[in-house]
């Protein structure tokens, strides 16, 4: 071992590592999240400019705008504080570790605990809202369906308060008893994955039931599996999954994941919003395009047609027009068996 390593131990040094290294890692992510935020903000900003029902873009555009805001708050706390524990106090008791566990109420400390928690209930505002919409049109009362989601998401932020009135207090009454960490974002995963495979079913439903009536060519851009991936939020869901077990089993790895949370959660409510600011996202009509589309005539003239040629084409269009009406009662059927399962 070099002689000029820090007299602490093994364990003490690769917590060090994690967290110096978290700091990279979240500087990347939040380097993704400027790209997405900038072109959902072209694509939003444009629809504002351009339809006269322009209040959801314009919502839209606000949230991502305030999340963006919150990320680039918590990406310059977690900078700050590294250099704070790594150089301007290096020298601190215990070494930069010590100086974590014992400074995390100072105030740049508290800005990314702030700003952190604000994301976490964001995005799962957001993935409780896709799941309504994808849900929109089901066969059972939408209430039924969300009122679950919507009770544990107000469990989310009961826990949120409470974990950071932990986090930005001295009392001895919040920071020496029961550690809310894991209980708040063991919630939000529990939330997010429930969300992830309720959105999930229903997508895969809807599929199944497009494909049989109408062929597998029909409704991709709603049922592909990046769709899937991108609608249910499963690129947070997996990176939290990761990071508690991590954290329960106390791996100092996990200090690389705990970091770059809130940007992963920034991402993948980005990329959830990009899709509907494409008009590729499920909405509150995706089911009636399908069950109401008609079937585009093709019709050719030839100047030599005989009258048997006539009669047989007017044999074949009152075919297609019986075949195609036979498909849209079975199209509903299916939709409804689809809202039934899911």
């Amino acid at each position: 071992m070099s002689s000029w390593t820090p007299d602490e131990s093994s364990q003490t040094i690769l917590t060090e590592e994690g967290w110096l290294q978290r700091a990279f890692v979240s500087a990347v992510a939040y380097g993704i999240d400027v790209a997405l935020y900038f072109m959902c903000f072209n694509l939003l900003f444009r629809q504002i400019r351009t339809r006269k029902n322009y209040k959801q873009p314009l919502f839209l555009l606000v949230y991502i705008t305030v999340a963006f805001i919150l990320g680039t708050l918590f990406i310059a706390s977690l900078a700050d504080f590294t250099q704070l524990a790594f150089i301007q106090d290096r020298n601190y008791p215990g070494g930069p570790s010590a100086f974590e566990d014992e400074m995390f109420s100072i105030p740049i400390d508290n800005l990314g605990n702030v700003t952190g928690i604000l994301i976490l209930l964001l995005t799962d505002a957001l993935v409780v809202w896709r799941c309504m919409v994808v849900y929109t049109g089901c066969r059972f009362p939408l209430w039924i369906i969300m009122i679950f989601p919507w009770l544990m998401f107000a469990a989310c932020i009961v826990m949120a308060i409470i974990w950071l009135v932990q986090v930005t207090t001295t009392s001895p009454y919040f920071s020496s008893s029961i550690d809310f960490t894991i209980p708040i974002l063991a919630l939000s995963l529990a939330l997010n994955t429930i969300m992830t495979i309720a959105i999930a079913l229903r997508l895969l439903t809807f599929r199944y039931c497009i494909s049989k009536v109408l062929g597998s060519n029909h409704g991709t851009q709603y049922t592909s599996v990046a769709a899937m991936i991108i609608e249910s939020a499963v690129i947070y869901s997996t990176f939290s999954v990761g990071f508690l077990t991590l954290f329960a089993l106390n791996n100092p790895i996990s200090e690389t994941f705990i970091e770059a949370l809130p940007q992963v959660q920034m991402i993948a409510m980005l990329l959830i919003i990009f899709r509907v600011a494409q008009g590729k996202a499920w909405s509150k009509d995706s089911v009636n395009s399908f069950t109401t589309s008609e079937p585009q005539p093709i019709s050719m003239v030839f100047a030599s047609q005989t009258i048997s040629e006539t009669m047989a084409s007017s044999s074949l269009t009152s075919d297609a027009i019986t075949t195609h009406e036979a498909c849209e009662n079975s199209n509903h059927d299916c939709i409804a068996e689809g809202s039934l399962a899911a």
